[in-house]
């Protein structure tokens, strides 16, 4: 394998659960000077039996030995900062990143509110963002993932951006590991939009696999279920443009395309083992999260009705 040009660059993923987990084993895989932190049991796990991914597709187990720490210190300088945490747990961890003295830090985090929180802790000119295609679930030590590459990346795309939606060469660079790690990735000039748009989607998704106890094949089963959920993203949609907030990436406006065609296109999403671990298996362990993220999204479009949204999306 050739030597990574970026292999100068020493990256810390902040977070040790499913996505944290893929990106670090993924970028010490690509030759990058990648170090995780985790904390607790899952600290124990990679200290003793290293990072180890498990590809549900092949079936292909990958262990790597990567430095794993407990906690971020003051003067721990890496060249990124990746925080692939939960909306639920950022609150908890801003103080560490504050005090930290890194230049870039890449908040990989569901965030439909805006930046104003991760600007008063650790500055403006510190924030790139981002998020992934790919997903998974951790069991007895072993993270069993998937990365969204070709057809999957209709629906998404792992993307990166600026909070000014501007070109830099830190993005360029950004860009060019995670490609050099097998992500893909692109850029976005509006991550603001893109995040509000991803909740706008990834709510109802949810909503619609807790109808079935998050069993994807049930729901693929289910048109009716399919259909409330396509206008219950529809509303969101147009609930956001009525802010002025586009939908971004522009290529998802075809969840407007004729309901007859989208609705038998998710059936047969909904039908595969990308959607069991890149979708429902997150709404297991993160719907402490999709519940936030729901409030979220109705305080940000309260003038909406969202008829169809509330409808589907209830939380005891």
């Amino acid at each position: 394998m050739k030597r990574n040009p970026y292999a100068d660059k020493k990256v810390l993923v902040y977070g040790a659960g499913v996505i944290g987990s893929i990106f670090a084993g993924k970028l010490f895989k690509s030759g990058l000077d990648t170090v995780i932190l985790a904390r607790g049991n899952r600290f124990r796990e990679i200290k003793e039996n290293g990072l180890i991914l498990k590809n549900v597709l092949t079936g292909k187990a990958e262990t790597y030995a990567l430095a794993c720490i407990e906690e971020l210190k003051e003067n721990d300088i890496y060249d990124y900062i990746i925080v692939a945490v939960q909306n639920n747990h950022i609150d908890a961890i801003l103080p560490a990143l504050a005090k930290n003295k890194s230049k870039n830090i890449v908040f990989v985090v569901n965030n439909p509110l805006g930046y104003e929180k991760y600007i008063t802790a650790v500055g403006k000119e510190r924030i790139m963002l981002g998020f992934p295609c790919a997903g998974g679930e951790r069991k007895e030590g072993v993270v069993h993932y998937f990365i969204g590459k070709g057809i999957a990346r209709i629906i998404q795309t792992t993307t990166f951006g600026e909070l000014d939606g501007g070109d830099s060469a830190r993005l360029d660079t950004l860009l060019g590991i995670f490609s050099k790690a097998g992500f893909e990735p692109v850029k976005s000039r509006n991550m603001d939009a893109w995040q509000k748009t991803h909740v706008a989607f990834v709510v109802p998704a949810a909503c619609a696999m807790y109808r079935f106890n998050s069993n994807n094949y049930k729901l693929a089963r289910s048109p009716s279920t399919i259909r409330l959920m396509l206008r219950a993203i529809r509303e969101g949609f147009r609930a956001l443009e009525a802010k002025g907030i586009p939908v971004e990436p522009a290529k998802l406006r075809y969840y407007y395309a004729p309901l007859f065609l989208m609705t038998a296109f998710f059936q047969l999403v909904f039908a595969t083992r990308i959607a069991e671990y890149a979708m429902a298996k997150h709404t297991i362990t993160g719907k402490d999260e999709i519940k936030i993220l729901n409030e979220q999204f109705l305080s940000l479009c309260a003038e909406s009705p969202l008829t169809e949204w509330k409808k589907l999306c209830r939380f005891e």
